[in-house]
């Protein structure tokens, strides 16, 4: 049995280290474990398990405009409708991941991250409060929207790797849609966070490496 070279102990220690590997890593297993306790794997949000909806009622607030469990805003950014919906995700998440880890530390990259989709969920439960109120708050026949996705926090990592020009070329040239699937005020929201902060990092000034 031969020694492992340390290069490849230090490639396999970086890979470890990356934020933008470790946030897929937990919104995979995340999915997973939610699906496996509802049981429903392609759709973790509809329980099919007895009792199993318990830990929806916990992880996100659908019965007002307003979250009656404040958590709910950041627990909601871990949580997808079906395997398409995280796939999707996912695949920005690292696309556009790789991209900022070239340019912020480690710490600003889950800053980003999360500051990112905390305004995209707040912006989503703004959104569905002044419906609430304009159209005669409170309204029983009104049903707020669930917010859920990382969506948020992914344009927000998108707008703070690359600026608003080029998040505006690839919403053509990768067929991003920004109001796609009901989600346009988190993604919005996350967005405009996210170049905030670049701006706040001043990304615009250092040179740009390239997609």
């Amino acid at each position: 049995m031969e020694p492992v070279p340390r290069s490849a102990w230090s490639r396999g220690t970086q890979i470890l280290q990356s934020p933008t590997l470790i946030i897929t890593i937990i919104l995979i297993a995340v999915y997973i474990i939610v699906g496996a306790i509802v049981g429903n794997l392609s759709d973790p949000l509809q329980p099919v398990s007895p009792g199993g909806g318990w830990i929806l009622d916990l992880l996100v607030q659908c019965d007002s405009p307003l979250p009656i469990l404040p958590w709910t805003v950041l627990t909601a950014i871990f949580l997808h409708v079906s395997i398409l919906h995280i796939a999707s995700n996912l695949l920005f998440l690292l696309f556009f991941g790789f991209i900022l880890e070239e340019q912020v530390s480690k710490s600003q990259w889950i800053t980003t991250f999360f500051i990112t989709g905390l305004v995209g969920s707040l912006s989503f439960v703004a959104y569905d409060f002044t419906g609430y109120v304009l159209t005669g708050f409170p309204n029983p026949n009104s049903v707020p929207d669930c917010a859920v996705g990382a969506s948020g926090a992914v344009y927000g990592i998108m707008g703070t790797a690359v600026g608003l020009k080029i998040v505006i070329l690839l919403i053509f040239l990768l067929g991003l849609n920004i109001f796609a699937g009901g989600g346009t005020p988190a993604h919005l929201g996350g967005l405009v966070a996210g170049l905030v902060l670049r701006n706040y990092w001043s990304l615009g000034n250092r040179p740009f490496r390239g997609i």
